[in-house]
């Protein structure tokens, strides 16, 4: 009888344990990690995914082999990038070679990969089918271009890792974020219109598209609240910011016009708490008198960084870029007239087709006049679907391309300001 007695009180107490442990294990916070790739817009983009998922009581970690969320935010601004993505998904599988990975994807993780490889793969203005991508990631669970990275939070909801969201979406509204930097990065406006030849950037995030000044402010307000004091807006083109928006201000000199992005800087200066403003990236072909003299603001950051591609006019014809080398300088000499401490940055390419000796020497004197404090180089490589791929012969080899490369980077260390 007491044995009877003492089974039946063992078996209930290993079911009560059982239970236990299912619930500990339930209750356990769920574990996310995230790999970004690209420029600041990714990284902004990554901020947000991470805020949302904090608020849904998920907890960052560096190890993505214990993650329950896997989330890979790509770029495909050159082959190179496009490349490294691949590269790092051979952890979780690899469907070339079908070697054994030292990890693979474990059967509960719910991978996500977002950004602009997957934008390029969707959408009006895609650059291949997303079943190229699809096969090349298999280990992907799901696909997300930049304007749907806010479904992340109802699939999750869906895939049974959190009971119910309802919180707010990573954008346009103000998504919780992590204040892991000391810097507030702020998406002013997505996509780009400009269709230079090389850029896959309006392929991949689509028309050019402004968030209401309002949002932005209040955004930011936010920010200062919780004790960032320097913000960084964020744009592909961030000078064009408002001219896809029918909204319109009564101007200093009251003029009537569609939102500027001077004006736009001037509000955000008149917020208190907040030290410096950073902008990234302009085009110099709309940089404008009165965006000049917002800058010699006391918050407005002393680097400015203006993507001039080239030194050459041809080549800036062929990759219709719509600036000239004069122009560009005389835009620098004004700058420099009225913000005489400003430092500049820039982005070139290097071995665009048709570049020959001589228009490549034109930049490399462009360097010598400019002294840019910072400069991205890059070698030229053929993106799938942009007009330089479908329309111009990639005739510059590839040994002669890393050559300008070397030779402008040592121009550049040589003459640093």
């Amino acid at each position: 009888m007491k044995i009877i007695l003492y089974n039946s009180i063992h078996r209930k107490l290993s079911i009560m344990a059982l239970l236990c442990d299912n619930l500990i294990s339930d209750i356990k916070m769920k574990k996310y990690y995230i790999e970004t790739f690209g420029c600041q817009a990714n990284v902004k983009d990554s901020q947000a995914m991470s805020g949302t998922l904090d608020a849904m009581d998920f907890s960052q970690t560096d190890d993505y082999k214990g993650a329950d969320v896997i989330i890979i935010n790509t770029c495909s601004v050159r082959q190179k990038s496009e490349d490294k993505v691949y590269g790092w998904g051979m952890k979780l599988g690899n469907p070339i070679a079908h070697e054994v990975q030292m990890y693979e994807k474990k059967g509960h993780q719910i991978v996500f990969v977002t950004g602009c490889m997957i934008g390029s793969a969707k959408g009006d203005r895609k650059r291949y089918d997303i079943k190229v991508m699809k096969d090349k990631m298999p280990w992907a669970d799901y696909m997300l271009a930049p304007d749907e990275e806010y479904k992340i939070p109802e699939i999750l909801v869906k895939e049974g890792l959190v009971s119910e969201w309802t919180g707010a979406a990573l954008f346009p509204d103000v998504a919780p974020e992590k204040r892991a930097a000391p810097i507030a990065y702020i998406n002013i406006s997505t996509g780009c219109d400009n269709f230079c030849t090389f850029c896959v950037v309006p392929y991949a995030r689509g028309k050019e598209v402004s968030r209401n000044q309002e949002e932005i402010l209040h955004e930011i307000n936010h920010l200062v609240s919780r004790g960032y004091k320097r913000v960084l807006l964020i744009g592909q083109n961030v000078n064009s910011w408002g001219l896809d928006t029918k909204t319109k201000f009564n101007l200093r000199a009251g003029s009537e016009h569609k939102i500027p992005f001077a004006k736009l800087l001037r509000e955000v200066h008149k917020i208190d708490g907040i030290e410096k403003i950073s902008f990234i990236s302009s085009n110099p072909f709309d940089f404008t008198q009165d965006l000049i003299d917002t800058l010699s603001l006391p918050k407005i950051d002393r680097y400015l960084h203006m993507a001039v591609q080239s030194g050459n006019n041809e080549i800036l014809k062929a990759m219709n870029r719509r600036h000239t080398i004069e122009e560009f300088k005389e835009l620098v000499t004004k700058i420099k007239k009225t913000v005489p401490d400003i430092t500049f940055g820039t982005d070139i390419i290097v071995g665009f087709p048709g570049e020959n000796e001589e228009q490549f020497m034109d930049t490399v004197e462009l360097f010598k006049w400019m002294k840019f404090n910072v400069a991205f180089i890059s070698i030229y490589s053929p993106r799938i679907g942009t007009n330089a791929q479908k329309n111009l012969k990639d005739d510059v080899p590839l040994k002669e391309k890393k050559r300008r490369h070397k030779y402008l980077m040592d121009v550049w260390k040589s003459t640093i300001s």
